[in-house]
């Protein structure tokens, strides 16, 4: 299967472009068969074999979309031939068309009944439409037919995996292990079904038996990485895979494997070489580009993210995986009305459903005009209809003063800004009313997620485990009101919100930008600032105000002093902006250009990981020009460690918030190193941070109700630097004696508001 079609005559290749292409062909040389190929078709010669072939050599090098019109050609040439047809329908179900997928996989067998290719990929569209049966029954026909093939075999154990027969599912991949021992779909597929007859422990020490009998074996490492990983032992994992690529350094598959393992254990400079040569080696392995895409996504390479993924889209089509990752990386790089379109394209999509609808709802809150709060309340309400109703909540006793247990579901419990903004509060609730219980989403291993768990009764490392068992874990834990800390950020988990794990459920900080539109969510923690009185209109969740500010921040302990204002030495006033370029739109960047051509010698810094990539750089600084800003006075860095960003404050001297998604975290770090921050309130709940902060500190007269009024406001604090000066030197003590940052003031609010809203569900005779 995949071979090329008509046999070559190595001898004669010098004479006939046609031999000579195949023979490039059959030798793994497809690149070099393409003009050969094409000579040969122009000349008539190898009939329709010659685009037959040349379309499976554009497949082997996973150019989908420039294969279709030779096989095209190739069906009309040879209407007998099952090829044609079948390279066809395999690529329309790549490029996500399962209709025509069918229709030309049947086309395949009524021209050869007997195709086991086109059998096996029939049974794949029937499994993937969830017809387990049917697909069954047509893997079955098809190993009548060819009993020795061992894809087949991993299918019927896949299938009766399904089917809950997990003893079959064993025989089955046991069967291909026997012939192909590093086969890795066979080993992991053996794991998972001895996992589901026999339980985790059982099923490690079956294969554990194997390994210790056939040491040299690469598939028993294989199904081992499997388990540890369904056991959540990442490590683990990583390291059995370490040894099945030890022991077949020539398996791509398992090479993919652990490319992927690295990519999942945050590795990502070592996973990357190790996707692309897996990429090279499957071009027509979706998954595998896709994999890349989110690896230089984490690595903040938004322009190679782009060319993989540009490059996948044209083989694919817009599949909305694709689509969805193009989003977020158009998002970061401040392209935010493109990043929308393709996010909307994804949402629109047969194939988008929730996923699609929470991507739209992630990048909707950058868009200048349309991340206002009615509509992204709107768009929250469109992914919670794709998610499904709210279940029923777990019976808890109603007694509304006893000790509670507060669920913490976050991928940002340690040096996140989840963790700079919530932990201090955190600590600072009273033991005796409230126990903490953690799931997290994403294992953190550094002095803040140490504070975390000193301070949890229960820590659960969940992110390898699915919404259903995350949620069944926490009702059986007995948690009684649930805070999400994810939001429908990167990570988030809005669908197991949905499956109501508490009584009581609460959005808090975590992508905390807006209402999230579920009628899982009874409440969304805020302030009277970020929520004034007439906002409850723009929220499905009802309002928890806190007395003072929403967030308590932790300022970070090792921040270098306070350093004199730089523009006292320079004569010029330095901006900055340290966000990430999401939330840099082309009205932040007109208001810039306004404040920059009023003062002549002043300069502007912006600095953000994403600038790190010399692509990105050029990419934003054209932005920059198109606005009118000059290239000379504007420095664009990328990121640097924590403890060098806070210092680099001591270059400036006003900090400029973007908007309409304004700064949360920035803003209180900037504050903290002594740099006021000049901000524009909007009516969503990201377009108020900073408004929050800054009114929490004292400082309200440094928001803006216009973009008119943020330029002169900007100004205006310019041209007066002895103010500057004097503000400057006093600010991290401001800070510190407000409430932004008083943990014991703060863990009191918090307690009476969660206690509020424990109160409020045990009033309630029934239901949630």
């Amino acid at each position: 299967m995949g071979e090329a079609s008509g046999r070559a005559d190595p001898g004669s290749a010098a004479r006939s472009p046609w031999r000579a292409g195949l023979a490039a062909l059959a030798g793994g040389a497809p690149e070099a068969a393409l003009p050969l190929l094409r000579r040969a078709m122009e000349a008539g010669e190898g009939g329709g074999l010659a685009p037959l072939n040349l379309g499976l050599a554009l497949m082997q090098l996973g150019r989908l979309d420039d294969a279709v019109p030779a096989l095209e050609a190739a069906m009309r040439a040879m209407p007998a031939h099952a090829e044609p047809p079948f390279r066809l329908g395999t690529i329309a179900g790549l490029r996500g068309d399962p209709a025509a997928a069918e229709a030309l996989l049947r086309a395949a067998l009524a021209r050869d009944p007997g195709h086991v290719p086109a059998l096996a990929a029939l049974a794949a569209l029937e499994e993937e439409a969830g017809c387990i049966e049917a697909a069954g029954a047509i893997i079955d026909r098809a190993r009548a037919i060819d009993p020795a093939e061992p894809e087949l075999d991993v299918t019927a154990a896949r299938l009766a995996l399904r089917r809950e027969d997990p003893t079959a599912a064993i025989a089955a991949a046991g069967a291909v292990l026997a012939r192909r021992p590093a086969h890795a779909g066979a080993a992991r597929l053996f794991a998972r079904a001895w996992h589901r007859r026999d339980g985790a422990e059982a099923a490690l020490e079956a294969v554990a038996r194997r390994a210790t009998a056939d040491p040299l074996t690469a598939g028993w490492a294989l199904a081992a990485a499997e388990l540890q990983a369904m056991g959540g032992n990442p490590a683990a994992a990583l390291a059995e895979l370490r040894t099945a690529a030890m022991l077949a350094p020539e398996a791509a598959e398992i090479r993919a494997a652990l490319g992927l393992a690295l990519a999942d254990a945050g590795r990502g400079a070592e996973a990357e070489p190790l996707l692309r040569e897996a990429i090279a080696a499957r071009p027509t392995d979706l998954g595998l580009r896709n994999r890349l895409a989110t690896v230089l996504w984490a690595r903040h390479r938004p322009c190679a993210m782009l060319a993989v993924l540009e490059e996948a889209i044209r083989a694919f089509g817009p599949q909305p995986i694709l689509l969805m990752n193009r989003a977020l990386a158009l998002n970061v790089l401040g392209e935010q009305q493109a990043a929308l379109e393709a996010a909307e394209v994804a949402a629109a999509h047969r194939g988008g459903g929730a996923e699609a609808a929470m991507t739209r709802m992630a990048v909707l809150p950058y868009h200048p005009e349309r991340g206002h709060a009615a509509a992204l309340l709107a768009a929250g309400r469109e992914a919670a209809s794709r998610l499904g109703p709210a279940a029923a909540p777990p019976a808890r006793p109603r007694d509304p003063d006893r000790r509670l247990r507060i669920g913490l579901l976050s991928g940002g419990l340690g040096r996140h800004p989840v963790g700079w903004l919530t932990l201090a509060g955190l600590e600072a609730l009273p033991e005796a009313g409230f126990e903490l219980a953690a799931y997290s989403l994403k294992r953190r291993e550094d002095e803040m997620s140490a504070r975390f768990r000193a301070r949890c009764a229960l820590w659960r490392e969940v992110g390898h485990r699915d919404d259903a068992a995350i949620a069944a874990q926490m009702a059986e834990d007995g948690i009684d009101i649930l805070l999400d800390l994810g939001g429908y950020g990167d990570g988030g988990r809005p669908g197991l919100v949905q499956r109501r794990p508490a009584p009581v459920q609460v959005k808090w900080v975590g992508m905390q930008n807006a209402s999230m539109g579920l009628d899982g969510l009874d409440w969304m923690l805020t302030d009277a600032r970020e929520t004034p009185p007439g906002f409850e209109r723009f929220y499905a969740e009802r309002l928890l105000r806190l007395p003072d500010g929403y967030v308590c921040y932790t300022p970070p302990p090792g921040a270098p002093p306070v350093a004199p204002l730089p523009a006292l030495a320079r004569g010029h006033v330095t901006f900055g902006c340290f966000n990430n370029l999401a939330k840099v739109t082309p009205r932040v960047l007109a208001a810039w250009a306004r404040i920059l051509a009023a003062l002549p010698e002043a300069r502007l810094v912006l600095l953000t990981h994403v600038l790190g990539e010399a692509a990105a750089r050029e990419r934003v600084q054209e932005r920059l020009a198109a606005h009118g800003l000059p290239e000379a006075r504007v420095t664009l860095a990328g990121g640097v460690p924590h403890g060098a960003l806070l210092a680099t404050y001591a270059d400036i001297d006003i900090a400029l918030d973007p908007f309409p998604y304004t700064g949360g975290l920035t803003v209180c770090e900037a504050l903290w190193m002594g740099v006021p921050v000049v901000t524009l309130a909007g009516d969503s709940f990201c377009a108020r941070h900073a408004l929050s902060h800054l009114g929490n500190v004292g400082l309200p007269d440094w928001v803006a109700e216009s973009e008119a009024d943020y330029v002169a406001l900007a100004l205006a604090r310019a041209h007066d630097l002895p103010g500057l000066a004097a503000l400057r030197a006093g600010l991290r003590a401001r800070v510190a004696a407000s409430p932004l940052t008083d943990a014991p003031r703060f863990g009191q609010a918090l307690a009476a508001a969660l206690r509020h809203a424990w109160r409020d569900w045990c009033a309630r005779p029934t239901g949630p």
